[in-house]
C-alpha cells in the first residue's frame, strides 16, 4: 500500500532448520538457502514490513554447527531471509539460549552485519531500550518480542538483558510497557511477538487467549503467536480501548525439519495497518490473509518449502512416517479449523 497512514505487514513462523536441512544446501564451503526457499519467496517482501520468528541462532561455523535439541544454523540463513525481504526477526524463543550468551551475542552481530533488525534478545542494557521502530508511510510501528522460556537455561542474574524471558519478566510490566508507549505517543502501532503456547496443539491454550486479551487492551494492535509449531486459528480482539486487535496464536512452522502433518503446513500472513484519519488515536487491522505454505522432503532429505494449493495439484498424498493423507482433504480442513473464529478470513 502506498497511501500515507496505511502500512502492508507480512508475517512468517518458525524458521527453524534442522540440520538434515542445511546439511544438503551446502555447495562447496558455503550454505545456499535459497532453492529450498525459493517457492515462496515472492510472498515475502512484497509488503511494506515483513517480519518473521528466527527460532535458531545463526552464529555460524565460528562456534560450529549443531541442531536438536541445542540449535546453531549458518550466518547464510540470515543472508537468504534479508534477500527475501525480510525486514526484522524476533529472536526471543526458546531457543535462543542454546549455545549460551556467546551464541547469541555473535548471531545478534552477524544480523547487524546482514542487515536485519531484531528483537527479544540483546547485547546490552542500552540495545534492550532501544525501542523497535519501523517508519513507514507516515506511521510508526513498534515491535515487541517475548518468549515463555530459555529451555531451562539460565539467564545470569547480572544480565537479564539477554532475553525477553516471561520466566524472568512479570507480565504486568510488559502491559505497563505497551501503555507507556501508546501514552507518550512514542509509536503508532504495536505489533507484538509473543512465543507461547503448547507444542503441537491445533487450537489457542486459555493462557494465549488471556494474555492476549491482555496485551490488546494494554496498546497491543496485532499479536503474532510462536512456539506450537502448528497452525492456530486466528481471532479478532474487542479491546477497552474501543479498537480491535488482530491475534494470530500461531503461525506454525515456516521453514524447518520438523516432520508429521501439521507441522508441515505453516503460512504467510500479510494484512493492512491504517490510521483512518488525522488526530484520530486508533488504529484499524484489515484484510488479515493467510497464504498456506508446505514443507516437503525425500525421506528426511531434500527439503523444500511450497505454496501449499501449488503442491497439491502434482501431490494427490501426504505422506507421513505412519500415515497417507489425501492431500486436498487436508487443505480443506485446515482451511476449514483456521475460520474457526473467523468465518470470513481469506485463506488461499
Amino acid at each position: 500500500m502506498n497511501n500515507d497512514n496505511s502500512v502492508s505487514l507480512t508475517a512468517v513462523g518458525d524458521v527453524l532448520p534442522h540440520g538434515r536441512v542445511y546439511g544438503g544446501t551446502k555447495k562447496k564451503s558455503d550454505y545456499k538457502f535459497g532453492e529450498k526457499l525459493e517457492n515462496a519467496a515472492h510472498l515475502l517482501g512484497k509488503t511494506d514490513i515483513t517480519v518473521a520468528n528466527l527460532e535458531t541462532i545463526i552464529a555460524g561455523k565460528d562456534i560450529g554447527l549443531t541442531s536438536y535439541p541445542r540449535f546453531n544454523c549458518p550466518v547464510e540463513l540470515g543472508y537468504t531471509l534479508k534477500d527475501m525481504g525480510v525486514d526484522i526477526v524476533s529472536i526471543a524463543n526458546n531457543h535462543m539460549l542454546d549455545r549460551g550468551e556467546e551464541g547469541l551475542l555473535k548471531s545478534i552481530s552477524n544480523l547487524k552485519e546482514i542487515g536485519l533488525e531484531y528483537d527479544g534478545g540483546y547485547k546490552s542494557f542500552e540495545d534492550r531500550d532501544r525501542l523497535r521502530i519501523i517508519k513507514k508511510n507516515g506511521l510508526r510501528i513498534c515491535f515487541v518480542s517475548f518468549t515463555r522460556g530459555t529451555n531451562s537455561i539460565e539467564i545470569p542474574e547480572d544480565k537479564p538483558y539477554l532475553s525477553n524471558s516471561l520466566k524472568e519478566i512479570n507480565p504486568l510490566k510488559i502491559y505497563s510497557t505497551l501503555r507507556r508507549i501508546k501514552k507518550n505517543k512514542l509509536a503508532d502501532v504495536i505489533v507484538a511477538n509473543m512465543h507461547f503456547g503448547e507444542e503441537y496443539h491445533l487450537y489457542p491454550s486459555s493462557t494465549q487467549r488471556e494474555m492476549s486479551a491482555s496485551l490488546a487492551d494494554a496498546g497491543a494492535d496485532v499479536i503474532l503467536g510462536h512456539h506450537p509449531h502448528v497452525l492456530q486459528p486466528p481471532e479478532w480482539i474487542e479491546t477497552s480501548r474501543g479498537t480491535k486487535s488482530f491475534a494470530a496464536y500461531s503461525m506454525g512452522n515456516f521453514f524447518t525439519g520438523q516432520n508429521g502433518l501439521h507441522r508441515q503446513i505453516g503460512a504467510v500472513l500479510s494484512l493492512d495497518i491504517t490510521k483512518p484519519r488525522e488526530n484520530y488515536t486508533g488504529i484499524e487491522i484489515k484484510n488479515p490473509k493467510y497464504e498456506l505454505t508446505f514443507v516437503s522432503n525425500e525421506r528426511h532429505r531434500n527439503y523444500k518449502i511450497h505454496v501449499f494449493r501449488d503442491w497439491i495439484k502434482e501431490n494427490k498424498e501426504i505422506k507421513t512416517a505412519e500415515f497417507v493423507f489425501d492431500s486436498n482433504q487436508v487443505y480443506e480442513d485446515v482451511v476449514n479449523r483456521m475460520r474457526k473464529e473467523i468465518k470470513s478470513l481469506e485463506i488461499n
